[in-house]
């Protein structure tokens, strides 16, 4: 009997030690690296602000916990400051119940040196705490029910500083603040 111990032991612990390195395995590519997360948050700080708008969410075929979805998400970001319109993707895990849409629209904050390197504010569900980020944006958000007149005074300012750098026409300007006012 003692001869077999061995070969018990073995076959015990190896399916163990495999499931544990797929865990950890696992771990290590859905959550962002400590790196990424404190490049990010530098972003936040010294970025410049942007618009990203969805142009398309790829799934992977990851899926974590039967609820979250590896998706491939690319952007368009526009820069608020009338900077150069440029487009980025990021690998990002979502929960299915809050999947994004072509054509949402979520903050972020390109590295000045580098428009390939950016962060993203994607929307955590129902939290109001993401209200004036939003707001700083230009952004509507679900939660925010009251149009606030500082908004569109911002957004009057960026539609005048878009027509004097000739980046509308004269129609083109005259049509979004039509909708603009017609909005507020």
């Amino acid at each position: 009997m003692d001869v077999f111990s061995p070969m018990i032991v073995i076959s015990v612990l190896v399916p163990i030690v495999v499931v544990f390195i797929i865990v950890l395995a696992m771990r290590a590519t859905l959550r962002p690296s400590r790196a990424k997360q404190e490049q990010a948050a530098q972003l936040t700080l010294t970025g410049r602000k942007a618009r990203a708008t969805i142009l398309r969410v790829e799934p992977t075929g990851m899926v974590v916990n039967n609820i979250n979805i590896q998706c491939w998400v690319t952007f368009q970001l526009q820069p608020l400051d009338g900077g150069q319109i440029t487009q980025g993707r990021k690998k990002i895990l979502i929960n299915q119940t809050q999947m994004p849409r072509a054509g949402d629209v979520w903050p972020a904050w390109i590295d000045p040196a580098n428009p390939q390197e950016f962060a993203v504010g994607m929307p955590q569900g129902a939290d109001p705490a993401q209200i004036p980020v939003f707001r700083e944006f230009g952004i509507p958000h679900p939660l925010d029910q009251k149009p606030q007149a500082d908004d569109t005074v911002a957004d009057l300012q960026r539609l005048v500083e878009m027509k004097e750098k000739g980046l509308l026409t004269e129609e083109e300007f005259a049509a979004a603040k039509a909708r603009m006012l017609d909005e507020g």
